[in-house]
C-alpha cells in the first residue's frame, strides 16, 4: 500500500466513523478511552481465557501515563451505562468483575473495520 491509499482510508475513517458509530466515536474520544477500547476488544476477539476480561487486568494493561485508575474506572461505569460494555462478577471468584463488549460494540467495530480492508 502506498502512502496516499493509507491517507485516503484514514480520511474516510474520520468523515465516517463519528457520525455513523456512536460507540466508535465514545471510545475514541480520547486516548484513555481509546485504550479502554482496544483492550476489551483484543480480549473479546482472543477469547482464550475469559478471566483475563477481569476489570483489574484491563486497568493493569494500559499504562499509568494514559490515566488513571479513577479515571479509567470512569470510563467504563460511563461506557456500562450507555450499554457499550457489560460487566459481569465472576462465576469463580465474586470478588473479580468482567468486562465484555456489548453486540452493539462488536458490530459497529466490525463494520467500522472494514474501512480498513484494504490495508
Amino acid at each position: 500500500m502506498n502512502s496516499l491509499e493509507l491517507i485516503k482510508t484514514l480520511r474516510k475513517d474520520l468523515s465516517h466513523s463519528k457520525s455513523q458509530f456512536v460507540t466508535i466515536k465514545f471510545f475514541r474520544r480520547n486516548l484513555s478511552s481509546y485504550w479502554v477500547w482496544i483492550c476489551i476488544l483484543e480480549r473479546y476477539f482472543n477469547n482464550k481465557n475469559k478471566n483475563n476480561n477481569n476489570i483489574e487486568n484491563i486497568i493493569k494493561e494500559i499504562p499509568s501515563e494514559h490515566a488513571s485508575r479513577p479515571t479509567l474506572f470512569k470510563i467504563i461505569d460511563d461506557a456500562v451505562k450507555k450499554k457499550y460494555l457489560v460487566k459481569e462478577i465472576d462465576k469463580n471468584d465474586k470478588r473479580k468483575i468482567n468486562i465484555f463488549p456489548t453486540q452493539q460494540t462488536i458490530d459497529e467495530f466490525e463494520d467500522w473495520a472494514k474501512i480498513f480492508k484494504v490495508l
